[in-house]
């Protein structure tokens, strides 16, 4: 595991993350939600809202196997409750929600299995664990965080134009129109059997 020589810029991460997070569509709060039951968040925390996600950053206190666990664990809970609040805020629409456990340091080999293991649960969110590049790190650049663009409703490739409110149907061909055209005015069932007889 590669130590920190000087304390972590969980700021540049949220930084980091803010960009991203705009061009989906959420927007970081001002303020997180206050303390509770499971406790207050620790210091860095951020969280991005929109209408159908909501995305917590999450800082570690260390890049060992025993500390992600924990943060993971806590995080989740913490985050848990800021779900359900949201969803009854939203009359039970379902949210999709991202914890982002950000770890001081590169974790050691030993807790590489612990990390995959923490990204592939989806119980109550998905999870994504990022970290500062090192300055061993030849593809990324010092001071930027690692992983970032890998956070599922993050990861998208850089679009020309932002997301907008409205939606916008792809061009199809003569065909294609004809059967949206018959879906449209005699329904499946009648389209359906229209083709098998054709």
């Amino acid at each position: 595991m590669i130590e920190p020589s000087e304390p972590t810029d969980f700021a540049a991460a949220r930084d980091q993350l803010d960009l991203l997070c705009a061009k989906v569509g959420l927007t970081r709060s001002d303020a997180l939600p206050p303390a509770n039951a499971t406790g207050p968040a620790p210091s860095g925390a951020a969280l991005w809202s929109s209408d159908y996600a909501r995305l917590l950053l999450w800082p570690c206190p260390g890049s060992d196997a025993a500390s992600v666990e924990a943060a993971a664990r806590t995080g989740q809970a913490w985050f848990d409750e800021v779900l359900v609040q949201g969803e009854h805020r939203t009359g039970g629409r379902p949210l999709d929600g991202y914890l982002v456990l950000a770890l001081p340091s590169t974790p050691g080999f030993e807790a590489r299995e612990d990390v995959r293991r923490l990204e592939l649960s989806a119980q109550v969110c998905r999870k994504h664990l990022i970290w500062p590049s090192a300055p061993d790190d030849a593809e990324d650049e010092i001071g930027r965080w690692q992983r970032v663009a890998d956070v599922t409703v993050l990861g998208l490739p850089d679009v020309d134009a932002a997301p907008g409110a409205e939606l916008e149907w792809p061009a199809i061909d003569a065909q294609a129109q004809a059967l949206w055209d018959d879906l449209n005015s005699m329904g499946v069932p009648a389209t359906v059997i229209q083709d098998e007889e054709a």
